[in-house]
């Protein structure tokens, strides 16, 4: 038998050949690694509250239980120690005590003993009550304070007190039964309100933590719906002096924020999409031209080369043209100027001059009603080219007969430039677009007056980069006035 327990380990221990695992098991065990991480949850906010909640309530109740009982076992014991004291000095002392023989079961109570040694080694017990094992004598110190100890058969405590008297040692002790019994059935009580307390606590606190976190899970309702598209969706108005309440008003602000620039993302896509496609258009007509006329003078279908090379540096200077406003577009909203005091008057009396001299047979005024000087902080460059691209634009667009004019006015804070014109007017639908990209109240996309439909663009570009705002009125048959507000330079 000892020779086969032996061997037996030797079998267990012989080495095996490791078999080679199949891909599909490995397949598995990465899946199933997958899924087993893509399944971690975490615990739910009410849930940790509430267990939170019974925890704490489960330590405060066991403490206050620990220190009743504490305080009760105190309060028991210390009426045994003293009828301990008080009968080491009193009663256990007296000689006559110690005379009665076993049959005299009344001369003690029932709960207490009394052992007393000689010095000639001769010792006397009395017990109260004959049938209960009597104190360990073994565990009983002599250091003159009371201690619980076990019955020599282990089954009743005795509180015992020892002391001297004379040429005797005196032992007294009495049984702790009814105490023990008091503290347990106040131990089971306490248990039995613990639970029921914990349970309450439990089933209130689910409630409360329930219709608590009520508005938060609407909050989240609104947050899951928003991720899932819904972006107007709001989360509830609550009041804003509560944690919730100021989450959901933070989360409404961002929302708006956000729907605000996800819209004006939109718009500035479509109008970057409009305008790519507007220059393509513009820049593809100047070059088809271009290549109209090369192929034709090459195919020998014409042979004026004087003809066909002006049809090209016309068509080159009009691409040129519209080069030159896109750059120009594209400056003025980088917003770097070269800020310094501008005087408006003299910076339209400059500007008026210069076209009086390139239209010599058209009518331009200058109204000065401002009562003090105009002057503004900006770029004179492009202040210069929002003149020039207005008048221009009064001269191209009112007709052969329109007269322009440019009024010049102040308020306390302001400058206002007013460029009017008696010409044919614009449409009212046309008014909304036509600060506009490469937007022309005329849709059939002519050249007719060399415009690149960038020039009021460009116009409101440089104003609103100064802080100052233009608008547009007009009246078919009666004229077109543009309006320019720009903060006054303070004296």
């Amino acid at each position: 038998m000892t020779q086969e327990l032996q061997e037996a380990p030797q079998e267990s221990q012989q080495p095996r050949e490791p078999q080679p695992e199949s891909s599909q098991s490995k397949k598995k065990s990465k899946k199933s690694g997958r899924t087993q991480r893509g399944q971690r949850m975490g615990i739910p906010l009410r849930v940790s509250l509430l267990f939170v909640t019974v925890i704490v309530a489960g330590v405060g109740l066991l403490a206050s239980a620990v220190a009743i009982q504490q305080a009760m076992y105190e309060v028991a014991f210390s009426r045994v120690d003293e009828d301990l004291e008080w009968g080491l000095k009193g009663w256990a002392r007296n000689e006559q005590l110690y005379q009665y023989d076993d049959r005299y079961v009344s001369v003690l109570p029932s709960d207490f003993f009394v052992y007393r040694l000689y010095k000639e080694g001769e010792y006397r017990v009395q017990n109260g009550y004959k049938e209960v094992s009597l104190p360990a004598m073994r565990e009983i110190q002599f250091d003159g304070k009371a201690h619980t100890v076990k019955s020599q058969d282990g089954q009743t405590d005795w509180r015992v007190l020892a002391g001297t008297y004379e040429d005797s040692i005196i032992v007294i002790g009495k049984q702790v039964r009814n105490e023990q019994i008091l503290l347990n059935k106040l131990v089971a009580g306490q248990i039995r309100i613990g639970i029921a307390v914990l349970f309450l606590i439990g089933v209130l606190g689910y409630f409360v933590i329930r219709r608590t976190l009520g508005p938060l899970r609407k909050v989240e309702e609104t947050a899951k719906a928003i991720a899932n598209g819904d972006l107007d969706r709001r989360a509830p108005v609550l009041p804003e002096n509560t944690e919730v309440g100021a989450l959901s008003h933070s989360m409404n602000v961002m929302l708006e924020q956000l729907q605000a620039s996800i819209v004006e993302l939109q718009s500035k896509e479509t109008q970057m999409r409009r305008f790519l496609g507007d220059a393509s258009h513009e820049l593809r007509t100047p070059l088809t031209s271009v290549k109209g006329y090369a192929e034709l003078y090459r195919s020998g279908a014409t042979t004026d080369a004087t003809m066909v090379m002006k049809k090209i540096e016309e068509e080159a200077a009009r691409m040129s043209l519209l080069v030159e406003d896109l750059l120009s577009l594209t400056r003025s909203e980088e917003a770097r100027f070269d800020e310094a005091p501008v005087d408006m008057l003299a910076l339209g009396l400059s500007v008026v001059g210069s076209l009086r001299a390139a239209y010599p047979e058209r009518s331009i005024e200058v109204d000065a009603k401002a009562t003090d000087m105009p002057m503004v902080m900006g770029d004179t460059a492009r202040l210069h080219q929002v003149l020039t691209n207005l008048i221009v634009n009064s001269l191209k667009h009112g007709g052969e007969e329109a007269k322009a004019r440019l009024s010049i006015d102040t308020d306390d804070n302001h400058v206002i430039l007013e460029v009017s014109d008696d010409g044919v007017g614009v449409q009212e639908a046309d008014l909304p677009h036509i600060f506009e990209r490469f937007y022309r109240a005329d849709t059939s996309r002519t050249r007719a007056t060399g415009g690149s439909g960038l020039g009021l663009a460009i116009v409101k570009t440089i104003v609103e980069a100064h802080q100052g705002a233009i608008s547009v009125e007009s009246t078919v048959g009666e004229g077109t006035s543009f309006r320019i507000v720009l903060p006054k330079l303070a004296s």
